[in-house]
């Protein structure tokens, strides 16, 4: 609702002549398509969550090379986290490995993940992208140098619906979202025959990372 709300409101305060010019015209159309990108996010978790409550939220591996396949998801989120001016650190080398992968449900994995991340960095902060090959699996990490996750959250980040604090936003403020993205994560990872987990400490950071079983 509070996306949808800002957006309403800087369209009425443009239609009643708020902006003088076009440079700030341009600046709250800026916003509103921040609130736009999260309000589908919101709606995507929404949509997947009613899929696996009926059981009909498909996971379909099918064995393919890691390289290619995580360099198509990895790219356009590294340029997503630069354009909230977070500084991104590509991975050094992605392993080019046989594993089965099902890429929508992964890159919606990583697409949490790192929105997640930016939900708790502010401009200047850091998110490193990194993949990392282990005896019979990929690791996978996001990790970032934000505010991290305070200790009465950690025990339920990983449940429906679960927000967490309003400290534990980078700005201090009510954190955005449905509580349901790192949910939808979980059956995804372990829909692929992987474990997903975190460490974080408050003030610190905190990285999440996730494995997928190599063919």
């Amino acid at each position: 609702k509070t996306p949808l709300t800002t957006v309403k409101a800087y369209i009425e305060a443009i239609l009643a002549g708020v902006c003088g010019d076009r440079e700030a015209i341009l600046a709250y159309v800026e916003v509103m398509q921040t609130h736009t990108d999260k309000m589908a996010r919101q709606v995507e978790d929404l949509l997947l969550h009613a899929l696996q409550e009926l059981g009909q939220l498909p996971v379909t591996p099918r064995e393919q090379y890691s390289g290619q396949a995580l360099r198509r998801m990895l790219e356009p989120l590294c340029h997503a986290i630069r354009t909230r001016g977070v500084v991104c650190v590509e991975p050094a080398a992605i392993p080019d490995v046989l594993l089965a992968l099902d890429a929508v449900r992964i890159e919606q994995v990583l697409t949490n993940l790192v929105y997640n991340a930016l939900k708790h960095t502010a401009t200047g902060d850091t998110i490193r992208l990194e993949v990392a090959q282990e005896p019979g699996q990929l690791r996978l990490l996001v990790s970032d140098t934000g505010t991290g996750v305070l200790p009465q959250d950690m025990p339920f980040l990983f449940d429906r619906y679960y927000r967490g604090h309003a400290t534990s936003a980078a700005d201090g403020s009510q954190p955005e979202g449905t509580g349901l993205g790192l949910s939808i994560c979980k059956h995804i990872v372990e829909a692929h025959g992987g474990t997903i987990g975190f460490r974080s400490r408050p003030g610190e950071g905190t990285v999440f990372h996730f494995t997928l079983p190599l063919s």
